[in-house]
């Protein structure tokens, strides 16, 4: 549902540059996590979480290599955070476990509004829904792209994509 309402085509270049502009705009993007900072909320069943990705471009494609689901450039557009939340999956799930399955070097497509850009130039986005890709299920060192719409640059391995705009 998310993704039917996202504008694909808004990055966080735009939003540096007119945030006025897309602050009713839900965006959907692609990023690896580079930090992530969990605690344990006061209300039941819920860890607050405050993530910083990098930012790749994404064609949104699936790969055609069963073993891979996502080829995900590795040029992006900075850094990007939000805050979410998680819901625990039993009484024992813990802030130090959100950490853990939110941690450095895996991918999470987020969907969100965009609501600041901080000093440094992320982007904080107001987030909608956020998924966890784990490491084993994408790459980004096998083709090089950038916005939809641009050529593909190179290949940068055998992966042969699927289709779709590069």
């Amino acid at each position: 549902m998310e993704y039917k309402q996202a504008r694909l085509e808004v990055y966080p270049e735009d939003v540096r540059k007119d945030l006025d502009r897309y602050t009713n705009t839900t965006v959907a993007w692609v990023g690896v996590f580079r930090s992530t900072a969990a605690q344990e909320d006061d209300a039941g069943g819920r860890i607050s979480a405050q993530s910083v990705f990098d930012h790749h471009y994404f064609d949104w494609d699936q790969d055609t290599d069963p073993a891979l689901n996502l080829l995900v450039s590795p040029r992006g557009e900075g850094e990007f955070a939000c805050h979410w939340v998680l819901k625990k999956k039993n009484n024992d799930g813990s802030a130090y476990d959100a950490e853990k399955f939110a941690r450095q070097g895996k991918l999470a497509i987020v969907y969100g509004v965009p609501e600041s850009v901080m000093p440094d130039g992320t982007v904080v986005l107001r987030y909608h829904y956020l998924r966890v890709i784990p490491r084993s299920q994408f790459v980004t060192n096998s083709v090089s792209y950038g916005r939809l719409g641009e050529n593909l640059s190179k290949p940068m391995g055998d992966h042969v994509r699927s289709g779709g705009s590069q």
